[in-house]
C-alpha cells in the first residue's frame, strides 16, 4: 500500500497530470506501479519497446545514445516531476535512447492503455501532453542551435543560467549530475567543462565547490554566453 500511495503522489505532483479532473488522476494513480531503480540500473534499452510512460518521483535518469565504440552522447537528464516515454510510447516505435539512473531512483510507471483512454476522455490532459511534448521540442531546437551555433563557452554559462532561479543574484545552484554526464550533455569533454569554470571562477563570475555553484554575478555571466568573452574576462 505504501509503495501504491508513492507512485500515486508522484502522479499527482507530476505537471503533465496537474491539471487533470480528480477522478481522472485516481485512475492513473491506481494503474501506476512504482518502479525502484539503483544507481547505474537501466530503465529501457535502445531499439526495445515501452508499455508505459515514466514519471519520476525522486532521482535523476540520463537519456543517452552509444555507439559501438562506447562513446556517449547524453541527449537529456530526467528529474523529479518530468516524464519521458510520451513519444515512442505513442508512435508505438522502438526507444532510440538508453534511460539509465544516474542515482538512487524511483519512478511511476502509468501503462498505455491507461493513458489512451484518458486522452479520449480528457480534452484538458491532451491539452497538457502537448505542450508538454511542445515544450520537449522547443528544448531540442534550442540545444541543437546551441550545439552548432555557439561555442563551449556559450553552452557552459547558459547551462549554468539555466540551473538559476529567475532574478535571483548572486545564487547558488546544484549540478544535478556528474561533470562528466553534463560535459556530455553540452557536447563537450570533461575536461573542456572544467576549464571554463575555472575560467568563470577566476573572471570572479563564479565559486565552485564540488557541484555547489555560486552565480556571484548573473549580468556578466549572461554577456559572458557571448563567443569568447569567458576567455577575455579571465585575463
Amino acid at each position: 500500500m505504501a509503495e501504491e500511495n508513492q507512485a500515486a503522489g508522484i502522479i499527482a505532483h507530476a505537471p503533465m497530470f496537474r491539471l487533470l479532473a480528480p477522478e481522472h488522476r485516481l485512475a492513473l494513480a491506481r494503474a501506476a506501479r512504482p518502479l525502484h531503480l539503483r544507481r547505474g540500473e537501466t530503465v529501457v534499452r535502445r531499439g526495445e519497446r515501452l508499455s508505459s510512460l515514466f514519471a519520476v518521483g525522486y532521482g535523476l535518469l540520463k537519456l543517452a545514445l552509444r555507439n559501438d565504440a562506447g562513446d556517449e552522447k547524453v541527449l537529456r537528464l530526467v528529474g523529479p516531476g518530468e516524464t519521458f516515454g510520451e513519444a515512442v510510447l505513442f508512435l508505438e516505435r522502438p526507444v532510440p535512447v538508453d534511460a539509465v539512473a544516474l542515482v538512487d531512483t524511483m519512478l511511476a510507471a502509468v501503462p498505455a492503455a491507461e493513458l489512451l483512454a484518458l486522452l479520449d476522455a480528457d480534452p484538458r490532459f491532451a491539452r497538457a501532453l502537448l505542450a508538454g511534448m511542445s515544450q520537449r521540442l522547443h528544448a531540442l531546437v534550442s540545444d541543437f542551435e546551441a550545439a552548432t551555433l555557439h561555442g563551449a563557452a556559450e553552452r557552459c554559462a547558459g547551462y549554468l543560467e539555466s540551473l538559476a532561479p529567475p532574478g535571483a543574484s548572486p545564487c547558488s545552484v546544484h549540478l544535478p549530475a556528474t561533470k562528466t554526464v553534463i560535459a556530455s550533455r553540452l557536447g563537450m569533454t570533461k575536461e573542456t567543462l572544467s576549464r571554463l569554470l575555472r575560467e568563470l571562477a577566476q573572471a570572479g563570475l563564479i565559486r565552485v565547490r564540488g557541484r555547489e555553484i555560486a552565480l556571484l554575478d548573473r549580468p556578466r555571466l549572461q554577456r559572458s554566453c557571448e563567443t569568447g568573452a569567458i576567455a577575455r574576462a579571465a585575463r
